[in-house]
């Protein structure tokens, strides 16, 4: 059994000592974009994968695919895929890298979609402006994702 905490768009957010304490004991931390400067030392957790949101400027790729427990996870920030718009092309890239879980940002909204053997997860974001604050805790056992947006105050 394998455990994520999803999180994005912190924006000019620091993470709260609850939800480092949440990082710290989970297997795997994904930041999906939008302010990697506020991240202080998440990248030094073993499992720590971030991805470059489109407002971040550190060196980090634009997407991650990795295997966990047998599942194949695509971690991106959503931007160049227009998921502002329709989540149809990260769909369609996420299958095509064999994936079966996607986690993505961007939109501040929090969403667990199903299309066709692909979930495609968005925690939400923990420094919006607008919307609550959420992140996504996955839970993978066995060849199965299991996944709840959880609401919390940053």
């Amino acid at each position: 059994m394998k455990t994520i905490f999803a999180f994005s768009d912190l924006h000019y957010k620091k993470l709260s000592p609850q939800l480092k304490s949440i990082a710290a004991e989970s297997d795997y931390v994904f930041f999906l974009g939008d302010g990697a400067v506020n991240l202080e030392e998440l990248p030094l957790h073993k499992g720590f994968y971030g991805v470059k949101g489109n407002c971040d400027t550190l060196p980090l790729p634009k997407e991650e695919c990795l295997e966990i427990e047998g599942i194949k996870v695509l971690l991106t920030h959503g931007d160049a895929y227009g998921v502002k718009d329709s989540l149809l092309r990260l769909e369609y890239h996420a299958k095509e890298q064999g994936c079966s879980l996607a986690f993505f940002g961007h939109t501040h909204f929090a969403e667990i979609t199903e299309a066709d053997g692909l979930t495609l997860i968005n925690p939400g974001a923990l420094g919006s402006s607008f919307g609550d604050a959420s992140y996504a805790y996955t839970v993978i056992t066995e060849g199965r994702a299991f996944t709840k947006i959880v609401p919390c105050r940053t």
